[in-house]
């Protein structure tokens, strides 16, 4: 049987397709602003500057794109507990170093621009939001470590985290292109098409360096595949429940 590879040999095996992939990202990506998409001409004051404060019947959402739309913000509000998380596993040298922050750069746009459209549009409680935000933040997130006594759900090793986030990314995109459909606004529905298009191409990534995985270390990389679906939880799950806010 042959000797399990460490993760520094994981990961020196593996750099030279990172930096490839992140060299065929860095062609296919397409840069966008969020601040197009925000419907600015919609937005007034909120009470600190002599508006009005928010609502509930200000909101055009249903209360299932408005609970898909915080569920989904929440979700990249912890983006540092993630790049925490990716970054101990993979590194911040070389290839690597560079896919994860570019990474990062691209999935903190996601959030600006949710939260822009829904404080400006006046979707949801702007202050209930933010309270949730804090919590989430506070809360953070860290794979596995959630009192149950679960295993690590990436943590172990880094097989583990690459074939974690290749799931997590398709399922990322799906949630964003479902919950721009059940907004039932066009506004709402372009954006996160185009918040959807950066979770595929990240999912890309992800996916092709796990399948090189496979022809380096096979064993590792099916017992990893094994671990990672059998204890698999979307990053969400560690968000507050609200009892329905913000509604």
């Amino acid at each position: 049987m042959a000797k399990d590879l460490t993760q520094v040999q994981l990961l020196t095996e593996l750099e030279p397709l990172v930096e490839a992939n992140l060299n065929r990202h860095l062609r296919m990506r397409k840069d966008w602003n969020p601040h197009d998409f925000i419907p600015w001409s919609d937005g007034k004051n909120y009470y600190a500057l002599g508006g009005q404060d928010w609502e509930p019947e200000q909101s055009q959402l249903s209360e299932v794109a408005r609970t898909a739309m915080v569920q989904n913000l929440l979700t990249e509000d912890n983006l540092p507990s993630y790049h925490r998380e990716i970054a101990m596993n993979f590194s911040l040298d070389g290839a690597w170093g560079q896919w994860v922050n570019r990474w990062t750069a691209e999935e903190n746009r996601h959030g600006i621009a949710l939260r822009d459209y829904l404080t400006v549009t006046r979707a949801v409680d702007p202050v209930e939001l933010e309270e949730l935000r804090v919590e989430q933040m506070t809360r953070g997130f860290s794979p596995g470590q959630n009192g149950q006594g679960e295993e690590a759900l990436f943590a172990r090793s880094l097989f583990d985290s690459v074939i974690y986030v290749s799931f997590q990314e398709l399922a990322t995109r799906v949630s964003h292109r479902n919950t721009g459909k059940a907004c039932n606004d066009p506004i709402a529905d372009q954006l996160l098409q185009r918040i959807s298009a950066d979770e595929n191409l990240h999912m890309i990534f992800y996916r092709d360096v796990s399948e090189a995985g496979f022809d380096i270390a096979p064993d590792q990389a099916m017992h990893s595949l094994h671990h990672v679906l059998r204890n698999f939880k979307m990053p969400g799950y560690t968000c507050p429940t609200s009892g329905g806010r913000p509604s």
